[in-house]
């Protein structure tokens, strides 16, 4: 199958799928591995080149201009933000190119509900074997792999079904946003179309949601980028550059945020998050 290239500019392949906000890229040899809507990709990057190959090449690069959010121009949003302070001037030049991705708002929700105190490697098993046991098989290579399922062909599945998926006590939380959806309870297309704070108290509602899961939802599926989210490594070092490595509780490190970053505070963060989680900073 041949590849087709496409030119990319501000944009670091590895820091936007290695930064935490996804959890079913796999780095295959030259090639991240992953699966986008209906197909699987494997991609990699050689300067401004994007190579791909899909396992479905239908309009593929829409699909991975839109997923890569590639027609948002970051040049402008990282010269505007590096003037900020030096704090972050450091950590987006340590970490220029990262992109937030356009992900799949139920599988978002879903991931995000995985992901309460737990690790990547666990939650990345998790959404995976969800995906084996209810998502549709799609073959790249010989290989097979499975696209996230969607709420009807999760709506039959058990509480303990999602706790065999090694999702612990966050199974009742999955089974019961399954269902609400499902039963229309929910409208996921109406919600993605909210503002911004009726969409988080939407999120809020969700059992096993919470402001951290919320904030990285619309973060990482809806490019909603004034909200920052807040967990252990963020807390680390807004302590130690904006804190003097004192004790602030989540509400100063909140209101730091919304003062002085502002509608670009979601992209600030993931540069902070990427730079203290690797030792950048």
């Amino acid at each position: 199958m041949k590849e087709i290239q496409l030119k990319v500019d501000c944009f670091n392949l590895k820091y936007t799928l290695e930064c935490g906000q996804c959890f079913r890229w796999k780095k295959e040899e030259q090639y991240y591995v992953g699966v986008i809507k209906d197909r699987v990709i494997k991609i990699r990057q050689d300067k401004d080149m994007l190579y791909i190959i899909g396992s479905n090449m239908d309009n593929i690069k829409n699909v991975i201009t839109e997923y890569f959010n590639l027609d948002t121009d970051y040049n402008e949003i990282e010269k505007r933000i590096i003037l900020v302070d030096e704090n972050v001037k450091r950590a987006v030049s340590n970490t220029t190119g990262l992109r937030f991705l356009k992900q799949d708002f139920f599988e978002t929700i879903i991931s995000y509900i995985i992901s309460a105190n737990n690790n990547i490697p666990r939650i990345s098993k998790s959404v995976n074997e969800i995906s084996k046991r209810y998502g549709t098989k799609v073959e790249l290579d010989g290989e097979e792999y499975y696209l996230f399922p969607t709420p009807e062909q999760l709506k039959n599945v058990r509480v303990e079904d999602y706790r065999q998926c090694g999702v612990g006590f966050r199974d009742k939380y999955i089974y019961d946003t399954v269902q609400k959806i499902v039963n229309k309870e929910i409208d996921l297309d109406k919600m993605y179309e909210e503002d911004t704070q009726t969409l988080k108290k939407e999120l809020l509602a969700l059992m096993g949601v919470g402001p951290k899961v919320a904030d990285c939802i619309l973060l990482f599926s809806c490019s909603r980028f004034e909200v920052f989210p807040i967990d252990t490594w963020i807390e680390k070092i807004m302590r130690k550059l904006y804190f003097d490595n004192k004790e602030a509780t989540k509400k100063q490190i909140q209101h730091y945020a919304d003062e002085n970053f502002k509608s670009d505070a979601g992209i600030i963060q993931q540069h902070l998050f990427y730079n203290i989680r690797e030792g950048m900073i």
